[in-house]
């Protein structure tokens, strides 16, 4: 024990608490009470140097304790969300330089079900396509057709408009031809009798046979119609007051413009670009009207016509032309 500041109160030298002098014992501790010296006699040393040696010397050094984190706290959240995305990285990493690699695992086939592709459907034409393709192939065909082509040529392709006008009037039956070619008030008369061709002058000229055939007066195939996909069917309709159903050509048809008109399109200034058949038929598919154009517009978007080819067929007496002879040459 040692005295305090007030002679009437000592202080414990082990728990530092105060009380009454003159008692033996420290009543909080126990600890015995020893009258400390003079106090007006200096203390030598340090509080550390004092106490070396006895219950009261300071206790070593120790590295602190680091306090238990309330796991209710904001601490112990913060610790876990840190820890979590430190864990994340480190996975991300590991996956990708690969050390979690496995072979991809094989589907089961026994229940993958494949979808099969569905197939776009040909286009189914109407009968009367085919029947019409039969009729106009048949070298044979017999009937009585009125052609008419007009041309016209537009100034700016020469310098001057041109048109043209021509008619023809043509027997077929069992593959012989006979007709009548008339263009710019000049008639020719001509057969096509077993391959050979013959022609004469109206109204006073002979017969001569020629050497080749001219390709505008072999008709069959009529229209150069060989594939179903030419044609295209657009409904039943009336022409010249008869019903009958009605055909149009498709890109897939390339005709020849002047076996189709009865020209030769190559003395032309200009050639045709498009070309377009209407075609109406019989219920049987064999031919009552149809018109062919090829033409060629101006390219600056005004829709003039350059070149302007239409040419009209009308059919009669199907089934009902007689035999074509041969002419008698002089």
């Amino acid at each position: 024990m040692e005295s305090g500041t007030d002679q009437r109160y000592v202080r414990c030298r082990r728990c530092h608490d105060v009380f009454e002098a003159g008692l033996s014992n420290c009543p909080r501790c126990g600890a015995a009470y020893v009258p400390s010296g003079d106090p007006s006699e200096p203390q030598g040393g340090s509080y550390v140097e004092k106490y070396v040696g006895t219950e009261f010397s300071e206790p070593p050094d120790l590295p602190p304790s680091v306090p238990t984190a309330n796991r209710s706290g904001l601490g112990f959240l913060l610790a876990i969300g840190v820890a979590l995305v430190v864990t994340a990285l480190a996975m991300g990493g590991l996956v990708a330089m690969g050390a979690f690699d496995t072979p991809a695992a094989t589907p089961r086939h026994d229940i993958v079900v494949a979808r099969s592709p569905t197939p776009t459907p040909a286009p189914t034409l109407p009968p009367i396509v085919s029947k019409t393709l039969e009729q106009l192939a048949d070298p044979n065909l017999n009937m009585h057709v009125s052609i008419r082509t007009t041309v016209s040529v537009n100034a700016r392709v020469t310098g001057r408009s041109v048109s043209i006008t021509m008619n023809m009037d043509v027997d077929c039956a069992d593959g012989n031809e006979s007709g009548t070619d008339t263009t710019g008030g000049v008639t020719y008369e001509w057969r096509l009798v077993d391959g050979t061709y013959y022609q004469r002058r109206l109204p006073t000229g002979t017969w001569k046979a020629q050497s080749s055939v001219s390709p505008f007066v072999v008709l069959s195939p009529l229209f150069s119609l060989t594939d179903p996909r030419m044609l295209q069917y657009d409904g039943p309709d009336q022409v010249n007051g008869v019903q009958a159903d009605k055909l149009e050509s498709t890109p897939w048809w390339t005709p020849d413009s002047g076996k189709l008109s009865g020209l030769d399109v190559a003395t032309l200034a200009i050639s045709p670009q498009h070309t377009q058949l209407m075609l109406w038929v019989a219920s049987d598919g064999s031919p009552i009207y149809a018109t062919f154009r090829a033409w060629t517009d101006a390219s600056d978007g005004t829709g003039t016509n350059l070149l302007n080819i239409s040419t009209t067929y009308t059919f009669t007496n199907v089934g009902e032309v007689l035999p074509i002879p041969s002419p008698t040459i002089k």
